[in-house]
């Protein structure tokens, strides 16, 4: 196997290591310490010079899978040391100083460039790991939405109005689900039936979800309306109308009345689930528009191709 460490990391802990621990006693102590194998310290000649001892020990633990844990604890046993102050009391105390603190330096470095183009190789990885997790998750998102778009398409031809309607419902809650829109199902107040609720950008959206074969009028965004209004004051509301709206009931909505709703109508919905435009921006976009100009039904088609 490749050792855990390149030739000159090993060259520079073995050099480190024999000018810090003068003593072979200190040297035993440090390897006892850094949790050597007591048979591969008492197998060497410690009657031997330095070099001679510790140098086939540290060669073992870098070339065998369970030496890497005592080699880094001799690495950290080693590095733990600032300078060489402790070599003064010998003589030539000072060559002895500087030599220790030479060798320490070469190895810091040589550790430190390691430990960066490690943390980059796994940073690497890691980014790699996350773009695959990310490009499944597209994939899994792009499949589900494919099949709500197919759910729908088998809505737009059923002969059931009822049942349509009743399962359209249910594929808005998937929508709103798979874009994180926090959903909840429909639910009744006393007085309202509401279609469905979701949350966006810190606020609440009541929804008013209608497959009838006329267009909504008037009165049902009013209806809409009024339930928005005795709601908390962060509540607002989305009406979704299939087959669409009545030309007077966007504009009659907001004569004099401050905007708390806007409108989607079936293609909308079709190109959100074709993948023409993310559901949220499609929201936020006909939010704005609501709020800024007063407009709250504004085509899918016209904010895609750039006339909003």
């Amino acid at each position: 196997m490749p050792g855990h460490f390149n030739h000159d990391i090993i060259s520079a802990l073995n050099n480190a290591a024999v000018k810090l621990f003068w003593e072979k006693k200190d040297l035993r102590r440090m390897l006892n310490i850094a949790g050597v194998d007591a048979a591969l310290i008492a197998a060497q000649d410690w009657t031997a010079y330095k070099y001679h001892i510790v140098g086939p020990i540290i060669d073992h633990l870098n070339l065998t899978p369970e030496g890497i844990g005592p080699l880094r604890r001799i690495l950290q046993e080693t590095l733990l040391y600032k300078d060489a102050k402790h070599l003064l009391r010998y003589t030539d105390g000072q060559d002895r100083r500087r030599d220790a603190e030479e060798a320490l330096a070469t190895l810091r470095a040589l550790v430190e460039a390691h430990n960066e183009a490690r943390a980059t190789a796994e940073d690497e990885a890691e980014s790699r790991r996350l773009r695959v997790e990310e490009s499944r998750k597209q994939a899994r998102f792009n499949e589900r939405l494919e099949q709500l778009k197919a759910d729908y398409m088998r809505l737009v031809i059923a002969s059931d109005e009822q049942a349509r309607g009743i399962a359209l419902e249910a594929l808005l809650d998937e929508l709103f689900l798979l874009f994180e829109l926090a959903p909840h199902s429909s639910f009744r107040r006393k007085g309202e039936q509401i279609d469905g609720s979701f949350r966006m950008d810190g606020e609440h959206y009541l929804v008013e979800a209608k497959w009838t074969a006329l267009p909504s009028n008037l009165g049902d965004l009013r209806d809409l309306d009024g339930a928005v209004g005795s709601s908390l004051d962060n509540t607002l509301g989305l009406f979704i109308s299939i087959n669409g709206f009545t030309p007077d009931a966007p504009e009659g909505y907001v004569q004099g009345h401050r905007p708390r709703l806007f409108c989607m109508d079936g293609s909308d919905l079709y190109l959100v689930l074709d993948q023409r435009i993310d559901l949220a921006e499609l929201l936020g976009r006909k939010k704005d528009s609501a709020a800024q100009r007063r407009k709250i039904f504004v085509p899918a088609g016209d904010i895609i191709a750039g006339r909003i």
